[in-house]
């Protein structure tokens, strides 16, 4: 009894069970934006000031955050005997792990959009689809990454528990402050581009521990999700996910500037 309990969990909770022959070439995939090289080379690490007490404290909640995943995920050498390069195990557990929380916002802001809609019998004038774009977008980058390291029991059952508490935090937060969790994303966002930054920098340096992505092949779903070129490397996939971070960053920095939260939606699909 207990075993079947233990594999259906698992089977629920942590299923990474592989398409069918028929449908891996297959991608399901919202509108979203494709970028051009130019667009995906330049991007600038930029920082919204605070003007509000809500934005100060999105700000300092995710400095908060980020210092102890730095120190948690070995990004930061805080103790002697950590070494001072970071390993590409290291780098992939640290974004998808990352992915994993990036991709709740979206999701759980669209619900309640959706739900308050529903209660309301009115309109929601198009956020919930820009949310839940963004959700599926962050849900691509992690799947991105797994093509490259499948992560172990500890590290999904580590994911399990922080989407549980983040989950309830995030929405119980959204119900009573919505603009400050946009702001919150926002800020998560612009370290999300920091991060994707370096991780861009190490590729380029030669004999660092994600060289080799420079000429690595991009997985096939990659290049048909962003309509890269054949012979597109992980670089090239990196640097497109930097953009897509960046976009995040504009939408909810926009939608956190909206202080009535009903205003219609300045993004049309596939922006």
């Amino acid at each position: 009894m207990i075993q079947r309990i233990n594999k259906q969990f698992w089977k629920t909770f942590c299923s990474t069970k592989p398409p069918s022959q028929d449908k891996k070439n297959v991608i399901y995939a919202m509108p979203h934006p494709i970028w051009k090289e130019e667009e995906v080379n330049n991007v600038k690490i930029d920082h919204k000031q605070p003007m509000t007490f809500g934005d100060r404290f999105a700000h300092l909640f995710i400095q908060s955050m980020r210092i102890g995943f730095d120190v948690l995920s070995g990004y930061r050498k805080v103790f002697p005997w950590q070494d001072n390069i970071i390993s590409e195990k290291k780098w992939i557990n640290r974004v998808l792990f990352l992915e994993t929380v990036a991709g709740v916002p979206g999701f759980v802001a669209g619900m309640h959009r959706h739900l308050r809609s529903l209660r309301g019998m009115k309109r929601d004038l198009g956020w919930i689809h820009t949310l839940l774009e963004e959700a599926e977008n962050e849900r691509v980058h992690l799947l991105t990454f797994l093509t490259i390291k499948k992560p172990s029991l500890i590290f999904r059952s580590g994911v399990i528990l922080a989407q549980l508490w983040y989950v309830a935090l995030y929405s119980i937060a959204y119900m009573i402050q919505p603009r400050v969790c946009h702001r919150i994303v926002g800020y998560l966002e612009e370290e999300a581009v920091k991060t994707y930054t370096h991780m861009i920098e190490e590729i380029e340096v030669e004999g660092s521990s994600l060289h080799s992505w420079k000429t690595r092949p991009a997985h096939q779903n990659s290049i048909e999700y962003w309509k890269l070129s054949e012979n597109a490397t992980l670089l090239d996939v990196v640097k497109a996910i930097r953009k897509d971070e960046e976009h995040h960053k504009e939408v909810n920095h926009r939608f956190a500037d909206d202080y009535t939260q009903q205003s219609e939606n300045p993004f049309p699909p596939g922006y």
